[in-house]
């Protein structure tokens, strides 16, 4: 998995240019401050982000790397996993007979989301 400083790297060195030349573009008033982007020492914002893209001409999602399927993939697994994990703690720190209530109704609901 690369950082957004590498997939900016990658983007400027395929159309040969130099950090100087994409600030221009930008409109930065240092080079420095997109060096330190490439370096992974700051971020763009939003906003700059929509603006390299265009530059670059990839998407957005490209750049930031949400259009990787590992990254996208882990993340939803690992937040469903956090989410139950933390779901079935709540539950079972209840007492024990509002656990029983919240069963009960759990069932109710899937089996009236079975007609």
């Amino acid at each position: 998995m690369s950082t957004l400083g590498e997939r900016l790297r990658s983007e400027r060195e395929k159309l040969g240019w130099s950090q100087v030349y994409v600030s221009k573009q930008l409109g930065l008033k240092r080079s420095s401050t997109y060096a330190n982007w490439e370096y992974d020492l700051r971020e763009p914002d939003l906003e700059m982000i929509n603006k390299l893209a265009t530059l670059y001409d990839v998407s957005p999602s490209k750049l930031t790397g949400f259009n990787e399927p590992d990254v996208v993939r882990e993340s939803k697994e690992q937040y469903i996993v956090d989410e139950t994990m933390k779901l079935a703690e709540d539950i079972n720190n209840l007492p024990e007979l509002k656990r029983k209530i919240l069963m009960d109704m759990l069932e109710a609901l899937k089996e009236d989301n079975k007609k």
